[in-house]
């Protein structure tokens, strides 16, 4: 019954995060939409704070271990396996697309979380990110170019949907959250990985 518990808080605060922002939404609000006892978030989270840093934390955790997972997967070459990553990561944002739209807006403020957050899981992310990019120069399937601004750009294309989603409903009407967005948009995201980061033949022997 606790975990359950807990888990009716957590989505509850998830929620109204995402609705009301942070300021927005009271310990009495998260208590109220899960239906349990106000001191509960308290006891077992320590307070609203506590609550809303163990979300995001939470969902950072799972995203690297997408990723991971992802890039451990057999793949026939190293662009079949950045757009296992990117397919992967989108599908783990659809899913939890709620937490991600939470977790890129606390990204845009200068906070002491947030910083923290870049130093502990987005350096890692990137680290990621370079292995695949720099073995795919070395083995000559990829052009040589500036690898921060390549990681920028997939990084945009990656997270964008999940922290505008509004933007891609009211003017595309397109929903980031379900399947068929993601099937499309790697469609056209499998276009831009040829067209600005493969050769048309692969150069070998490139230390």
């Amino acid at each position: 019954m606790k975990g359950s518990t807990k888990e009716k808080m957590v989505d509850a605060a998830i929620r109204l995060f995402y609705t009301q922002g942070y300021d927005g939404t009271s310990v009495r609000d998260i208590a109220s939409s899960a239906n349990v006892n106000i001191a509960l978030v308290s006891y077992y989270f320590g307070g609203k704070k506590a609550l809303y840093e163990k979300i995001l934390i939470q969902f950072l955790e799972g995203y690297l271990q997408t990723m991971h997972q992802a890039i451990r997967q057999q793949a026939n070459s190293v662009q079949d396996s950045l757009l296992t990553v990117i397919r992967e990561l989108l599908l783990y944002q659809a899913t939890n697309h709620y937490t991600a739209r939470m977790v890129h807006r606390e990204m845009t403020l200068d906070s002491v979380l947030v910083r923290e957050i870049m130093t502990t899981y987005l350096r890692k992310e990137k680290h990621d990110y370079e292995q695949i990019i720099k073995l795919g120069m070395k083995t000559g399937e990829f052009q040589r170019q500036s690898v921060d601004y390549v990681i920028i750009q997939i990084r945009t294309m990656v997270n964008m949907p999940y922290l505008t989603p509004h933007y891609f409903q009211e003017l595309y009407q397109l929903s980031p959250k379900e399947p068929y967005f993601v099937e499309r948009y790697m469609e056209h995201i499998t276009r831009w990985v040829k067209a600005a980061l493969c050769r048309s033949k692969p150069e070998t022997g490139i230390a």
